[in-house]
């Protein structure tokens, strides 16, 4: 049968061949697109002008593809029985596609309007105005003067939804001066911006010395002080038959710990004088341990955090200041009892195990000296217990408290808290830290023991975090601090938002009475 009946039989009687149709049925192509526009008709008649050139080359080509594909390459005779097939199939489903898409096209021509013609009247009536009013919005007013109304700018409508370009500067030269970071700090001093990426600080080796402990300090109820690990704790190792207990036993007599403020930075100073080292010209850093885990863990995250500066006889103290908090609510304050409660759980001569009494003032602080690059220092840290190996060698645990993790939080699990226990367990070197998994009710769940050396290789595959790069960024920080602070001045260390600097301010307080009565008995006793 004659291909180009087959067509007509196909699309009706009312088909009608153009002149590339009827070019392509004297070329006996006979696959003529049933397009009616030109460029249809003209690719219709190169496929088929393509397709009835010489034979032999068609099936030549068509085998050489199959065997480029991998299909079944047997003998030659097959292989070109086989791509005329294959040959003959393709170009008629092209042709059937294309006829129907030239059946659809002819169909949507008749089908739609034009709405912008010349003859369409409802376009042509449109009225040119609109009847509705521009709206004016109201002018914009200072945002550097808050108290002249419209709290936070904007002519009183708040923040805007998304933060400004970087590329462009704020207004009323806001982002300008000396600094220009978009931030005017009074009493601003220098500051260290976090311009270094990840790749840059892992690149970077920094030594850290195995910490050690030079003296001990233990705070027992009641608040008094003993230079001695009468408070230490011994670590219960069937801490797993304890679970399904009940973490919430004893909240009504808990007590909950008070803010010393400089007092307690007081009793530590007063254990490292105790101990007759040498700090001048020997120690550069004198701090808690909560300080240097702040430092290290804004490598990766972004929380507020301050500290005193003071510089006194080529040591530089660092004191733990408190940001504002608002009040806890029971719930909080439960969730903040169940690590205590956890704590009681897993310790030998501890409160009584139904949690009668727990008092979280009574603590055991361990005083270690190492060295971070280039800077040696002594630190204070709080400990929970203890344990020992078979041959009396002792050592310390962490004990810390999470809720039990699901398909979705184990992301941020292994993200925050993991660094957090890495950070605080590496700087003291605690070898070991136990988890309690407990649920929203405050049940004991079940327990985790992690070796603090393989936390980093629990991470290393997800690529979350490095703890070589936390230490080389402490090492900045702790290079540019000590050589920017002058002797016998104060300042205040920040992080704050917007997050992308440290700041040194001159501090509005005199330095605190317990570094100065520190100093001035390490100068009576020198004398």
């Amino acid at each position: 049968m004659d291909f180009s009946e087959q067509d007509v039989d196909v699309f009706g009687e009312d088909y009608d061949v153009q002149d590339g149709g009827a070019e392509a049925e004297a070329d006996g192509g006979g696959d003529s697109s049933g397009s009616s526009s030109p460029s249809s008709s003209s690719s219709s008649s190169a496929a088929a002008s393509s397709s009835s050139s010489s034979g032999g080359s068609s099936l030549s080509d068509g085998a050489g593809v199959e065997g480029e594909d991998g299909a079944d390459e047997g003998d030659g005779e097959d292989g070109a029985d086989s791509s005329n097939l294959v040959g003959t199939r393709g170009t008629g489903a092209a042709d059937y596609r294309d006829d129907e898409r030239g059946e659809d096209g002819d169909e949507e021509v008749e089908e739609e309007r034009d709405l912008f013609g010349s003859d369409n009247e409802d376009y042509v009536r449109t009225p040119a105005r609109s009847l509705y009013l521009v709206p004016v919005l109201p002018a914009i007013r200072n945002t550097n003067n808050h108290s002249r109304g419209g709290f936070g700018g904007r002519g009183g409508r708040g923040p805007p939804l998304l933060p400004r370009p970087g590329g462009h500067p704020g207004r009323h030269n806001f982002g300008y001066g000396r600094f220009g970071n978009g931030r005017n700090v009074e009493g601003l001093v220098s500051d260290l911006k976090l311009n270094k990426s990840e790749e840059t600080l892992s690149r970077k080796a920094v030594a850290f010395q195995e910490p050690s402990e030079i003296a001990c300090l233990s705070r027992v109820e009641g608040g008094g002080v003993f230079f001695d690990d009468r408070s230490l704790r011994l670590f219960k190792r069937e801490i797993c038959d304890y679970v399904g207990a009940d973490l919430n036993k004893g909240f009504e007599s808990f007590i909950e710990k008070k803010d010393l403020g400089s007092e307690g930075f007081g009793d530590l100073l007063a254990c490292i004088r105790s101990t007759n080292i040498i700090l001048q010209n020997n120690i550069h850093f004198v701090t808690y341990r909560n300080n240097l885990n702040k430092i290290l863990a804004t490598a990766y995250l972004r929380e507020p955090w301050k500290m005193g500066v003071h510089k006194r006889r080529g040591v530089v103290y660092l004191d733990v200041h408190k940001l504002p908090e608002r009040p806890k609510s029971e719930v909080e304050r439960r969730r903040c009892y169940w690590g205590y409660s956890f704590e009681n759980l897993a310790t030998e001569n501890s409160f009584s195990e139904d949690g009668g009494g727990i008092d979280a003032n009574v603590e055991y602080c361990s005083v270690i000296k190492t060295k971070l690059g280039a800077h040696r220092i002594i630190m204070g840290a709080e400990m929970d217990c203890c344990d020992a190996t078979d041959d009396g060698r002792r050592f310390y645990v962490e004990l810390k408290t999470s809720r039990e993790l699901e398909y979705h939080t184990v992301e941020a699990y292994e993200k925050e808290k993991l660094l957090r226990f890495w950070i605080q367990s590496f700087l003291a070197g605690v070898p070991y830290v136990v988890v309690g998994f407990r649920n929203d009710a405050g049940i004991l769940v079940r327990t985790e023991r992690l070796r603090t050396k393989d936390i980093t290789q629990k991470v290393k595959a997800k690529n979350y975090w490095q703890g070589g790069v936390c230490l080389a960024f402490a090492d900045e920080v702790l290079c540019w601090l000590y050589g920017t602070v002058k002797e016998n001045e104060d300042y205040v260390l920040q992080f704050v938002h917007p997050f992308n600097r440290l700041e040194l301010l001159r501090a509005q307080s005199p330095c605190p009475e317990a570094i100065t009565l520190h100093v001035q008995q390490l100068s009576g006793a020198a004398d």
